[in-house]
Parts: C-alpha cells; sequence; structure tokens
C-alpha cells in the first residue's frame, strides 16, 4: 500500500496573467497575445529566457468553478473524474483528456514567447483568463519536449472501446508512425508486384500507428485475421514488415531515425527510411 500525501501543498504564484480574456469560455483564440507579469523580486530568475521560442506556463485554475456552471455543473461542482459531463461526446476519465477540470486545479501550456521587457513576458496563445495566477515557467526545447513517433488514439473522443488498428481515419491527425506505415506499405506493395487486397498475409512489428498505415495501404487487417501484429513502441529501427503474397514474400526493415513531422516522412529518399528490403 503506497500512502498518497493528503495534506494540501502550498505554493507561492511568480506572477499573473494579464490579458482581453477575462470571461470563462468553451472557445479561445491560440493567436491572440497576453503578458504575464513576473514577480519584480524574480527579474533575474529571467535574464536569457528571450533566446527561447517557446516556454511551458503552468498555472492555478483559480476559475474553475465558472467553468463547471458554464457546462451545467453547477458552481459548487466538485472536479469530474471521468467525461462525459455536459453533452460533452467522449467517455474517458479526466487524465486522459485535455478538459479544464483537472482534480488538481492546475491548468498548462506551451506558449510562444513574443518578448521580454524586465519582469513582463509577452506570449502568445497562453489559454489562461485574465488574472490567473501563475505556478511556474520552463523553457521548451524541442530535443526534449517534442517526440514525433508519440501516438494518441484517432478516436480518443469517441465512447466506444480503443481496438488495435482499423480505428476512424482522420487526416488531420497524421503522425510519423502513420505515414511510416504508409511508406513501408506501399514499398512492399511494389516489390511484389501486387496491388492493395492482393497481399495475403502482413507480419507487423512496430507502433500502433505504423501497423495502421500498413492496414491502410495493403489491406491486410487484424480484424479478418490477415495481419499479426507485435506492439513495439521502442526505436524504429526494431520496426519491421513481412508481406506475404501467393508466390513470394518481402521483409523490410526501418532506420533508427527520428523525423520532425509526416511531410519529413513523404519526401525523404527510401535508402534514409528503410535499413533493408529483402524479396523471397
Amino acid at each position: 500500500m503506497v500512502n498518497v500525501p493528503q495534506e494540501a501543498v502550498s505554493i507561492r504564484p511568480v506572477g499573473v496573467v494579464v490579458s482581453d480574456f477575462k470571461k470563462v469560455s468553451r472557445e479561445y483564440d491560440y493567436n491572440n497575445e497576453s503578458m504575464i507579469y513576473m514577480r519584480e523580486d524574480l527579474t533575474d530568475a529571467l535574464i536569457g529566457i528571450e533566446y527561447f521560442s517557446h516556454i511551458h506556463v503552468i498555472y492555478y485554475q483559480h476559475r474553475r468553478q465558472d467553468w463547471f456552471e458554464l457546462i451545467g455543473m453547477g458552481r459548487e461542482a466538485e472536479a469530474p473524474l471521468t467525461v462525459p459531463f455536459a453533452s460533452e461526446p467522449t467517455c474517458q476519465g479526466i487524465y486522459s483528456t485535455r478538459n479544464p477540470g483537472r482534480p488538481s486545479g492546475l491548468g498548462s501550456c506551451v506558449v510562444e514567447l513574443v518578448k521580454r521587457d524586465q519582469n513582463c513576458l509577452w506570449v502568445k496563445g497562453l489559454d489562461a483568463i485574465d488574472g490567473t495566477p501563475v505556478l511556474d515557467v520552463k523553457i521548451y526545447i524541442p530535443h526534449y519536449d517534442a517526440f514525433p513517433l508519440a501516438e494518441t488514439p484517432l478516436n480518443w473522443c469517441r465512447g466506444n472501446d480503443l481496438i488495435t488498428t482499423s480505428r476512424a481515419f482522420h487526416w488531420d491527425t497524421i503522425n510519423v508512425g502513420l505515414t511510416l506505415g504508409l511508406r513501408t506499405g506501399a514499398k512492399a506493395l511494389e516489390v511484389l508486384g501486387i496491388g492493395r487486397g492482393e497481399a495475403v498475409q502482413a507480419e507487423v512489428v512496430g507502433g500502433h500507428f505504423f501497423a495502421q498505415g500498413i492496414e491502410a495501404v495493403t489491406g491486410c487487417s487484424t480484424l479478418r485475421g490477415s495481419m499479426s501484429f507485435q506492439e513495439l513502441k521502442g526505436s524504429t529501427g526494431e520496426w519491421e514488415l513481412r508481406l506475404m503474397s501467393r508466390d513470394n514474400q518481402v521483409e523490410i526493415k526501418l532506420n533508427d531515425n527520428l523525423y520532425s513531422g509526416a511531410g519529413e516522412v513523404l519526401e525523404l529518399k527510401e535508402d534514409t527510411l528503410f535499413a533493408a528490403v529483402i524479396k523471397g
């Protein structure tokens, strides 16, 4: 049994949000600029932050009871543990959503840092309303804070259970893993000289989206028993596809690379993407 501390934690705010966004709303324009007025005694702590393009902002949702009232729960409501509520089209635990009704009352946002003037930080895209207490700011470093292979279930906002593949296909959420699957599946079909639906079996090792991209191109599917899938969340250097036609097969192994986005995967040459393409 692990004992979770029950005592309240006291944190002194480091600043406050100054914004034209003054009313709790379901919508927010992330092109809006606002200002974080930091405590004057922390001015020296901000030296050099202006050289970074983006920062993390951690804040306290001091008016979340207004949010509960807005969605029809009432001002005295406790933070919900599950969604849906107030007709929101999802059925999940609060920690698998970006809903503002956090049990801790903490909010976070990655924002563009427009400029700094002494203890004032002008930012773009901060979804905190005027008067919000800021608890911390932290520099955003793409190498550590961005994960191109990270996966988000495509139907995360639906009420049905998630399944491995054959999920609702939304091109506006295309990611690196999915695009790697599309290119790998297309290359396998090319090598075998067959079209979609003509392969008899696919064996896939890699991420869920990688498998879904292969499914989309080849027509092989776990639902029809024509695809076996071994989930592997590690390096892409361990991802591979074995695709079989009626009289031949091809095995494709990927290189261990990191990609900036789906667009880069679509444009790269095959020798950069694939470590090996073995027919027969």
